[in-house]
């Protein structure tokens, strides 16, 4: 997969040298309908018959989806808003638009682009930029670069072209099954603290997971197993259909490869916090985690490992409320993945750095205090302490990890890990 360039400060944000996304100018306004059936297609190694594409999401559900591409939440956005409206009337002017200039240090804020910015944001053509007006443009036209300081002025990119959410739709027949399976119909509640259910069904987290991992540039086989990924059984145990049952048919309707993907999911997920689970066991060999589903021990195959971290990631990520301010958290968030980004796609590891820079003044030790500080009073689940050991010094693999970064860069004594550095570092040294 293709790496992103970037370097990684000991103590501070990271520096993410990526391209804007290119996409087409509109958005998905349309509900989805029930379309007539249609014939199997099998989704094999990325190559995929095309049917009939449809608009999927609601306006809302398409936004909800467009701050998770772009990082960025609607709070977050509101409170850049608020700063640029400097004399708090509830619009910002173009004058104000200079007020922007902090949150894209990359741009030259010139007459000429105010009066392009103003164009485009300002939709109903009053002079004024509301803060509705000002949401979907940023939603579309931004994109997330963490945190500039200390202080939490964010950075951000602007896009070259705006981010359009399924601009190409989804398989007709893929609509029509999600449609028959019922999911429409299953509150997507989720009962984390980071997490939040946005007042969404089954269907708009399944068909976000789809868009997100297709705008990541994922193949479509993948893309079509993070559509149904959690059917057999979601994080809580919820079951929406019976895995015995559905197993040969979604093996015909989509295919042995993506429904192999479906079936390993709720196990791989579950194994997310375990040392030789799917998120921290070495890379590149087979790996072995607790069959959630029919008991006993089921292999990952370490050619579609890849493809189970993006699915991870993906339904973390979709869930995930953006704007966590709280940098031990973010630090934990970053460290869960580290030892697999070099074999995530890049917007994957974009997503996952986004950790990183805002976890700024964090170190392993106040991971490992702040956990321990929940299960104050209680004994700590053996599954739960095996994964803090990861965070303990010396010998824990995370606190390894992050003292020997301090001696693997900063060769010249500028505070910073090159890139390349950090994806080539072996984490199973860190093993204890």
């Amino acid at each position: 997969m293709v790496l992103p360039k970037s370097t990684l400060g000991l103590g501070a944000a990271v520096t993410l040298l990526a391209s804007s996304i290119s996409t087409s100018d509109a958005f998905v306004s349309n509900a989805p309908r029930r379309l007539p059936s249609s014939a199997s297609v099998h989704y094999q190694h990325g190559i995929r018959s095309s049917l009939s594409s449809l608009c999927v999401l609601s306006s809302d559900q398409a936004l909800h989806t467009a701050e998770r591409i772009a990082g960025m939440s609607r709070g977050e956005i509101q409170h850049i808003f608020d700063d640029v409206d400097s004399d708090g009337n509830g619009t910002v002017d173009i004058a104000e638009l200079d007020l922007l200039a902090k949150y894209f240090p990359g741009e030259s804020f010139t007459p000429e682009l105010r009066k392009r910015l103003m164009s485009e944001i300002d939709t109903d053509g009053n002079g004024v930029i509301d803060a509705e007006e000002f949401y979907k443009w940023m939603v579309v036209n931004a994109k997330s670069e963490g945190m500039v300081n200390e202080e939490g002025t964010k950075k951000m990119q602007m896009r070259r072209e705006r981010l359009e959410v399924g601009k190409d739709g989804i398989d007709s027949h893929l609509i029509e099954l999600l449609e028959e399976l019922g999911v429409g119909a299953v509150v997507q509640k989720v009962t984390h603290p980071l997490h939040s259910a946005f007042g969404r069904t089954l269907y708009d987290h399944f068909v976000s997971c789809y868009l997100i991992s297709k705008e990541w540039g994922n193949p479509e086989f993948a893309n079509v197993a993070n559509l149904f990924h959690a059917l057999y059984q979601r994080g809580d145990g919820m079951r929406a259909v019976d895995f015995n049952e559905y197993r040969p048919k979604l093996q015909e309707k989509l295919g042995k490869d993506v429904e192999q993907l479906i079936y390993l999911f709720p196990s791989s997920h579950k194994s997310a916090l375990l040392a030789d689970g799917l998120l921290m066991a070495p890379v590149g060999e087979d790996i072995q985690v607790p069959n959630v589903l029919e008991g006993g021990m089921v292999t990952i195959p370490k050619e579609l490992r890849s493809h189970l971290v993006e699915m991870e990631i993906i339904n973390s990520h979709d869930q995930h409320i953006l704007e966590n301010s709280n940098p031990v958290q973010n630090l934990w968030s970053f460290w869960q993945h580290a030892s697999v980004l070099k074999i995530m796609s890049e917007g994957a590891q974009e997503a996952v750095i986004e950790y990183k820079k805002r976890s700024v003044g964090a170190t392993v030790s106040d991971i490992l205090a702040w956990h321990e500080s929940r299960f104050e009073g209680q004994e700590i689940p053996e599954l739960w302490q095996k994964h803090l050991d990861l965070f303990r010094a010396p010998g824990g693999k995370f606190a390894c990890a992050e003292e020997k970064l301090k001696h693997l860069a900063d060769k010249d004594g500028d505070g910073e890990i090159d890139w390349e550095e950090f994806i080539t570092f072996d984490f199973d040294e860190c093993l204890f």
